[in-house]
């Protein structure tokens, strides 16, 4: 999914405001600095052009300039310390936006689940967290206090060139005028440009990582030359598109120095002629001059920064994209669940009327499925490939919301609390496990995280894998490497399954638990894990009621019809 086009250009974007309240306060803080740096601009110029006028048309001596000199000095330490205390106070905007926005979009993503992500490119949703939301840091800490700048000093200043000397005014207002619409023009184009090149740089980054996670079966087919190929015409898209981008914005900049040099060149110039025709004092002009090219240096370094910033626009528009999708219960996705280690007592699973109906599909995925799974009962889902069998696991789990009907657990619906507390009740082996670059150990703690080496050690022994365990040169410390690459897939199924195993849930819910498994390893398997079964719920979804030795009950899914099994 491409991101949507940057919104109008304001000084605090509506929609973060919306989500980040400290957004609106730095704003106002920004407003107050440039104002107050305004008056000491003003107070500089006046106390300088009187300084000169006094010592050189009156001869003054140096001890009588002593109040100018004074207000000099005091008017710069002024301008330093606010312009210091106004880069700490936006770095810290900055730090509180991104951090605040990368939690929610985390806490978002999650809260839509994998039916969600499946139609989504990581690469490109993992651009969008890291480098897109740092390069925001740049539109809060550099852009937003000079946008502020521009706001508050060219009025300010215009006010008092205005009670000095109105043929100054016209001439700086005349220019003045011409910069919000060369920034205007200039910043539309560089949104369009940017946005475009964000897309291709989203582009790049999933196809590399397909690239990347594909690669073994890209070289099994000889069509890893057609992958490079691919990310080579990404990176050049992304060149070309970065090399329009920073031709905008160098155009930008020429146009904003032009305009800028004029003014200045025009007003020193009338200042000069009325000077010399004795229209004008020293004093006046002097001050005149000096406040005049203040007025363009905010407006020059504002359109300079707002193009360093619009890539951290563009991303910032993805994000609120994502943050704009309904995922029913968001708040939940990341909520603290207490961990146990001990085995809960077992629990009675019903399900009514159940309905799921994913964007991507025409139909119902599930039509009106209903189960009840008593306290230590087995059931094995059956039907053939694309029946429902994943999607009931997948409603169960919270990763795809029913269109219909209702799951309650000891009679308390899955809508009456958080879907982190809603999913403690689960285990879950699924059809394609991942496995994190983290160690073996690592790994089968996930759902366990205080289980000792010796538990470790049992659960490893159970699935078949303490022959793995001994031959590693770490043992259960071994580090697995990208998504189990150092494992067949039948390890790779064991070490998921034991990981199941080990995690104390009521019910343990398998989806497909023998298909990397030979026959005669999936029945010394399911003879060897029945001690980790007791009294717990067991819920297999496969083609056929196979892996344990017995069934309570088989639901042919698609018929929402239950009958009983004889073992």
């Amino acid at each position: 999914m491409s991101p949507a086009r940057p919104s109008r250009t304001r000084l605090v974007p509506p929609e973060l405001a919306a989500r980040v309240p400290a957004i609106r306060s730095a704003a106002v803080t920004a407003l107050v600095i440039g104002a107050l740096t305004a008056v000491s601009i003003v107070v500089q110029a006046v106390a300088l052009a009187t300084a000169i006028d006094r010592s050189l048309l009156h001869h003054a001596a140096l001890e009588t300039l002593r109040p100018e000199l004074i207000a000099i000095a005091v008017a710069v330490a002024v301008r330093a310390s606010l312009a210091l205390v106004g880069e700490r106070w936006a770095q810290r905007t900055a730090e509180s936006v991104v951090s605040t926005l990368r939690g929610q979009l985390l806490r978002h993503v999650l809260a839509l689940g994998p039916g969600w992500l499946a139609g989504e490119r990581p690469g490109e949703l993992s651009l969008a967290a890291t480098r897109g939301l740092r390069s925001l840091h740049t539109y809060f800490a550099r852009y937003l206090p000079q946008a502020a700048m521009a706001a508050v000093v060219p009025v300010v200043l215009l006010a008092w060139i205005a009670s000095q000397d109105w043929l100054s005014l016209v001439v700086v207002v005349a220019l003045v005028i011409a910069v919000p619409i060369t920034m205007i023009y200039f910043g539309r184009e560089a949104n369009r440009r940017t946005a475009r090149q964000w897309r291709r740089l989203g582009s790049l980054a999933g196809r590399f990582l397909q690239l990347i996670e594909g690669l073994p079966t890209l070289r099994a087919f000889g069509r890893d030359a057609h992958g490079r190929r691919e990310v080579v015409e990404s990176t050049e898209g992304v060149r070309l598109a970065t090399m329009r981008t920073l031709r905008v914005a160098f155009l930008s900049s020429l146009s904003m120095d032009l305009i800028a040099g004029f003014g200045v060149g025009l007003v020193a110039m009338a200042l000069g002629l009325r000077l010399l025709w004795g229209e004008l004092d020293l004093q006046t002009a002097m001050a005149v001059l000096l406040v005049t090219p203040e007025i363009f240096v905010p407006l020059r370094r504002a359109g300079a920064e707002f193009h360093a910033s619009t890539e951290g626009q563009a991303a910032a528009a993805r994000v609120l994209e994502i943050l704009a999708l309904d995922a029913g219960d968001p708040t939940g996705a990341l909520s603290h669940v207490p961990a146990t280690d001990h085995p809960r007592s077992a629990v009675d699973l019903r399900i009514e009327g159940l309905r799921v109906v994913y964007d991507n599909r025409s139909s119902a995925a599930l039509e009106g499925f209903s189960l009840h799974a008593p306290p230590g009962s087995r059931l094995a889902l059956v039907g053939p490939s694309g029946a429902g069998k994943s999607s009931v696991l997948a409603a169960l789990l919270g990763f795809v919301p029913p269109s219909a009907g209702t799951m309650t657990v000891d009679g308390r619906r899955s809508t009456d609390g958080s879907v982190a507390e809603w999913r403690t009740h689960f285990s879950w082996l699924p059809q394609r496990p991942y496995l994190f670059t983290a160690s073996l150990a690592e790994n089968l703690r996930l759902g366990a995280p205080g289980a000792t080496d010796e538990q470790l050690e049992q659960v490893t022994a159970a699935v078949g894998l303490d022959r793995l365990v001994g031959h590693l040169p770490d043992g259960l410390a071994a580090p697995l490497g990208q998504d189990g690459l150092t494992l067949s897939a039948g390890e790779r199924q064991r070490v998921a399954l034991a990981r199941a195993l080990l995690c104390p849930a009521p019910i343990l819910l398998l989806d497909e638990p023998t298909a990397s498994l030979d026959p005669p390893t999936a029945a010394q398997i399911a003879e060897s894990i029945e001690p980790w079964l007791a009294g717990r719920t067991v819920i297999v979804a496969a083609h056929e009621p196979l892996f344990l030795p017995h069934f309570d009950a088989v639901v042919a899914v698609g018929t929402a019809r239950l009958s009983a099994v004889t073992p």
